[in-house]
C-alpha cells in the first residue's frame, strides 16, 4: 500500500497559526553558541552564501568547491562526487537519518532539503569509527533549531521568501513560522516549493525532461539546556516529480517516451543528548527514512525504508599531561525494500518476486588524545551484516581500524595524516532491481562486505595580522588516496558469449557478487584563503586521478550500464575555483565565483576513450537590505554569465553515441526577496 504521509500535511494548517499566535513567555534574547574547533579533515561549505547564490537543489550547495563535482544536468540524475568518489559510497545523513539511495538505473540517489534550513554541513574525508558505510567519506547535515531564528528578543515570527529564475521560468517560494514557548522549548514549521520548466543550454537548445516540481515540508521542536538535556524531534519530507524516461535520461528523449515519476524521501528523527558532567555526554539518535518512487502512468510503486538507532557516550578526562576524549557506542540499521513485480517481457517466465532486506549491527570506539602540540586520533569499528534477497541470505563481519594525527610545527602551522578502513554490505545496486530474481538461483560465491582504505597527508598554515589587524590567511595542501574493493554488483540474464548486463533494461538478476577489481581515486589539493573585515577571497585547486573503466560491460556495444560513473566514481579531474566576496556597504554585498575545469578523457559505451572538453564559468551574486534593521532582503544572481555551453565529465553519454550528452544550464538570471517579521 502506498504511504503518502497525509497526516503530516493535514496538521500544517493547524500548527502554523498556533505557532504564530500561541500564548508565550517573554524572553531575553537566546544566544545559541557552538564550540569552534579547527579541523584538518573537513571540507568547508559556507552556508552563509547559500541564500545569496540562490541555490534551488541540494547538489548546487557543493558546486563551488574544488573537492566536489556535481554531474548529470537534470535534477533527477544529478550525482555528487567527493574527491572522485560517487555519493552512493558516502555516508550521507540529515539529522542522523540515512540519505542517498540508488532508485533505479538512471535515477540518482535521493537527496533533498530546503538549504535555507540547514544549520551545518560537515563534509568529512577522514575515517571515523562512529560513522559506518563511509567508503569515500561522509556528508553530515544538521537542520536549524527554532532558537536559531530568534532576533531582537522576539519569541515568535515568520519568514517569507519568493523568487524567479529566467532560464527555466522557475518560481520558488517558502514560508517559515517559528515560536519560542519558554527559555528552553521552541518549534518551527517550513513549507517550500519549486516549479521549474526545461532549461536551455548555452546554445539555447532546450534540454528535454529537465523540468520538475519540488516540495519540501519540515516540522521541528527543540528542547535545549533543560537540566542537562537536549531533545529534538524532526519530521521532514522532500518530494520531486517530473516527466522523464524510465529507461534512461542521458540526452533529449522524445516526448512520447516520457512518463510522470514521483520520488519522495521522508525522515523522522528523535535526537537526545544528556551531558551532566565530563564523563557522561550521551547521544541517542532514533531515525526512520522512507523513500518511495511512484511511476504514476503505469501504476507501479517502489519503497525503501531504513530504521536506525545510534547510541554513543563521550568521556572527557585528563591523565597526567594528556587530555582525552573516548567515544564508545553502538549502532543498528535495518533496511527493507519492496516494489512492483515488473520484469522484462522476455524474462517473466523465469522470474520470481522477492523483497530485499539488510541489517547492520555495529560496536565502535573512537578516541582523541592530546599531548601538548600533538593530537592523536584512533578508533575501531566492528560491523555484523546480513543481506537477504531472492538469491538467499548472505552474512559477513568486518573490523575497521583508523589512525590519524596532527602536530603543530609552529604557532601557525601543522601537519596532519589520516589512515582508515570502512565497510558496508549494500548500497551500490539500485533497490528497484533487487526484487526481480531468476527462479532457482543462488549467489555464485559467498558475498563479502564492500571495503575501502583511505590515506591522507597534509600541511596547514594559519596566520593572523599579516597585512592588517585581524586579517587571516589560511593555506592547506594535502595528498589523498582511496581504494574500494569487493564492490557488490549484479548480473542479469541477458548474456551473450558469457558477458552479461547488470540489470539495465529491467532484465532479471541471476547473481549478486563481489567485483574482482578495485576502484581507486588519488590526488592532491591546494587551497588558500584571505579574510579581512569586509573582504574575502579564496583559491582552490583539486586534481584527481582514477582508474575508471567500463568494467561491468566489457565493452559490449548494446549494454550501456556504465556502473562506475553512475555509482562508483568519476573520471580524472582538474578543477580550479576562485571566489571573492566584498561588503560594499553595511547593506550591500557582492560575490564572484570562477570555476575552471580541464578537459579529460571519458569512456563511451564501447569502452573507447574520447575527449570531453574543459570549460570555464563565471557566477556573480548580490545581497541588499534597505537598512541594517529592515525586514526585507533582496537577492540577485547570474549563473554562467558568459552563457557557456558545457557538460560535466561525470555526465553520461547517450548509448552508442559517445559525443552526445546532456549539456548544463546556460545563462540564468535569478531574483528573490525575503521578508521577516
Amino acid at each position: 500500500m502506498k504511504y503518502k504521509h497525509k497526516k503530516l500535511l493535514k496538521i500544517l494548517p493547524i500548527v502554523v497559526p498556533y505557532i504564530l499566535l500561541a500564548q508565550t513567555t517573554t524572553l531575553e534574547e537566546i544566544q545559541v553558541t557552538e564550540k569552534i574547533v579547527t579541523k584538518t579533515n573537513l571540507i568547508d561549505i559556507d552556508l552563509s552564501k547559500l541564500e545569496q547564490e540562490q541555490i534551488n537543489s541540494l547538489p548546487e550547495l557543493f558546486k563551488n568547491n574544488s573537492s566536489v563535482e556535481v554531474g548529470g544536468g537534470a535534477i533527477n540524475v544529478q550525482r555528487i562526487y567527493l574527491r572522485g568518489i560517487e555519493s552512493s559510497n558516502l555516508n550521507i545523513s540529515l539529522d542522523g537519518a540515512k540519505q542517498g539511495k540508488n532508485m533505479f538505473q538512471h535515477r540518482s540517489n535521493e537527496l533533498g532539503i530546503n538549504s535555507d534550513l540547514l544549520k551545518s554541513v560537515d563534509v568529512k574525508t577522514a575515517p571515523d569509527a562512529s560513522i559506518g558505510g563511509d567508503l569515500g567519506g561522509s556528508i553530515i547535515m544538521t537542520t536549524k533549531d527554532a532558537q536559531d531564528f530568534v532576533k531582537n528578543n522576539k519569541n515568535y515570527g515568520a519568514i517569507f521568501k519568493t523568487g524567479y529564475n529566467t532560464n527555466t521560468d522557475l518560481k520558488h517560494g517558502s514560508a517559515t513560522a517559528y515560536q519560542i514557548f519558554n527559555k528552553n522549548i521552541g518549534a518551527y514549521i517550513n513549507i517550500s516549493g519549486v516549479n521549474s520548466d526545461n532549461y536551455e543550454d548555452g546554445n539555447n537548445n532546450e534540454e528535454i525532461a529537465t523540468a520538475y516540481h519540488d516540495r519540501d515540508y519540515l516540522f521541528k521542536i527543540s528542547m535545549l539546556n533543560l537540566q542537562n538535556h537536549d531533545l529534538r524531534l524532526t519530521i521532514n519530507k522532500n518530494e520531486n516529480s517530473g516527466n522523464s524516461r524510465w529507461r534512461g535520461t542521458e540526452y533529449r528523449p522524445l516526448e512520447s517516451e516520457l512518463e510522470k515519476i514521483v520520488s519522495s524521501t521522508t525522515n523522522y528523527t528523535l535526537q537526545h543528548n544528556y551531558n551532566p558532567n565530563d564523563l557522561i555526554n550521551l547521544d541517542t539518535n532514533l531515525n526512520l527514512t522512507d523513500i518511495s518512487l511512484d511511476r504514476e502512468d503505469v501504476d507501479k510503486e517502489y519503497e525503501n525504508r531504513t530504521i536506525g538507532l545510534k547510541i554513543q557516550n563521550h568521556f572527557d578526562f585528563d591523565i597526567s599531561t594528556t587530555s582525552n576524549r573516548v567515544s564508545v557506542g553502538t549502532e543498528f540499521q535495518k533496511e527493507h525494500g519492496k516494489g512492483s513485480f515488473d520484469p522484462n517481457a522476455l524474462d517473466k517466465n523465469i522470474t520470481k518476486y522477492s523483497d530485499a532486506d539488510s541489517k547492520n549491527q555495529a560496536l565502535f570506539i573512537q578516541n582523541k588524545t592530546t599531548i601538548n602540540d600533538l593530537n592523536i586520533y584512533y578508533g575501531l569499528r566492528f560491523d555484523d551484516y546480513e543481506f537477504d534477497t531472492g538469491l538467499g541470505k548472505a552474512t559477513d563481519t568486518t573490523f575497521s581500524p583508523n589512525f590519524g594525527l596532527d602536530y603543530s610545527l609552529t604557532e601557525n602551522s601543522l601537519i596532519y595524516t589520516n589512515y582508515g578502513k570502512s565497510s558496508r554490505m549494500t548500497g551500490l545496486v539500485p533497490f528497484t532491481w533487487l526484487t526481480n530474481i531468476k527462479k532457482d538461483s543462488t549467489y555464485s560465491n559467498d558475498l563479502e562486505a564492500e571495503k575501502s582504505t583511505k590515506y591522507e597527508l597534509g600541511y596547514k598554515y594559519i596566520k593572523n595580522n599579516t597585512f592588517a589587524d585581524n586579517d587571516v590567511i589560511i593555506f592547506d595542501a594535502n595528498i589523498f588516496k582511496t581504494t574500494i574493493e569487493d564492490l557488490i554488483v549484479s548480473k542479469d540474464v541477458n548474456c551473450k558469449n558469457g558477458i552479461c548486463g547488470s540489470g539495465e533494461g529491467g532484465r532479471t538478476l541471476q547473481d549478486i557478487y563481489n567485483r574482482s577489481d578495485n576502484f581507486k581515486s588519488k590526488g592532491f589539493e591546494l587551497k588558500i584563503s584571505y579574510n579581512y573585515d569586509i573582504f574575502s577571497t579564496s583559491l582552490a585547486y583539486t586534481q584527481i586521478d582514477t582508474n575508471n573503466t567500463n568494467s561491468d560491460t566489457n565493452g559490449v556495444s548494446d549494454i550501456n550500464e556504465d556502473q562506475n560513473i553512475r555509482r562508483v566514481g568519476g573520471y580524472d579531474s582538474k578543477k580550479f575555483v576562485w571566489n571573492t566576496e566584498v561588503e560594499l556597504t553595511n547593506t550591500l554585498s557582492a560575490d564572484y565565483t570562477l570555476n575552471a575545469v580541464s578537459g579529460t578523457d571519458v569512456l563511451d559505451s564501447k569502452n573507447n576513450e574520447i575527449r570531453r572538453n574543459g570549460y570555464t564559468t563565471h557566477d556573480i551574486s548580490m545581497k541588499y537590505k534597505p537598512s541594517t534593521n529592515s525586514p526585507w532582503t533582496l537577492y540577485t544572481a547570474v549563473n554562467n554569465l558568459t552563457d557557456k555551453q558545457y557538460a560535466k565529465a561525470t555526465t553520461i553519454s547517450t548509448k552508442n553515441q559517445a559525443d552526445i550528452y546532456r549539456y548544463e544550464m546556460g545563462r540564468d538570471f535569478r531574483f528573490s526577496v525575503k521578508y521577516e517579521f
